[in-house]
């Protein structure tokens, strides 16, 4: 089963960090272990994609968060989450009992895209570890946006190439209802999250002054 842990990366301007955002994802999982991993974090951990990070941290910090996504989840397991995700309802006991599980980012606007920001996995999970492997091998990462290169399609691309059956992909309404595009989910199925899209919008400088219940 995945272990009960919600890991969440903000690197760069700490004083832009929403913890707004990640405090409700705190107060609707009395119990689990959280952890926020920041500039210390990237500075001090022996990352084995630390090169790619270090030329992707002035193009593109959300690039250099994915690139900690997937190693932090080889090595601890858990549920990697946007820090600019809000949780609309407590985490299911069930969704814990895959080996790995992800969702689509919006069936219907990007069609076979595995969303990036709601990525859940036991530890030493081979795939993660081949996504990290796969970025390694690459010349650069920066000679593309970050979302294509380490981020949702380096995800996507790895689960189609590397056929690997273990990955649960839910629906995009169960994180993402309301996609950047406009896209909204209007069904009566459950939605346990709200992707505020910060990077997208470039939100950052008014996100974190935000009131959330």
């Amino acid at each position: 089963m995945i272990s009960k842990k919600l890991h969440f990366i903000w690197v760069g301007d700490e004083s832009k960090r929403p913890n707004n955002c990640i405090d409700t994802w705190v107060r609707r999982h009395p119990g689990w272990d959280i952890r926020i991993w920041g500039n210390e974090d990237l500075a001090s951990t022996e990352w084995i994609n630390a090169r790619h990070m270090r030329d992707m941290s002035s193009k593109e910090l959300n690039g250099v968060a994915d690139m900690m996504r997937w190693e932090i989840l080889y090595n601890e397991g858990g549920i990697v989450l946007d820090a600019d995700s809000l949780c609309t309802r407590p985490l299911p006991e069930w969704m814990l009992e895959s080996e790995a599980f992800a969702c689509w980012e919006n069936e219907l606007e990007r069609p076979m895209l595995i969303a990036a920001g709601y990525v859940g996995s036991v530890p030493e999970n081979p795939f993660f570890g081949q996504i990290i492997l796969d970025i390694q091998a690459k010349a650069t990462v920066t000679d593309d946006m970050a979302w294509k290169t380490v981020g949702p399609m380096a995800l996507s691309e790895a689960y189609y190439k590397h056929k690997y059956s273990g990955l649960t992909i839910y629906p995009s309404h169960f994180f993402i209802p309301e996609h950047f595009s406009g896209a909204r989910y209007e069904g009566p199925g459950p939605v346990f999250a709200q992707q505020e899209w910060g990077s997208t919008r470039r939100a950052y400088d008014e996100l974190h002054l935000k009131t959330f219940e």
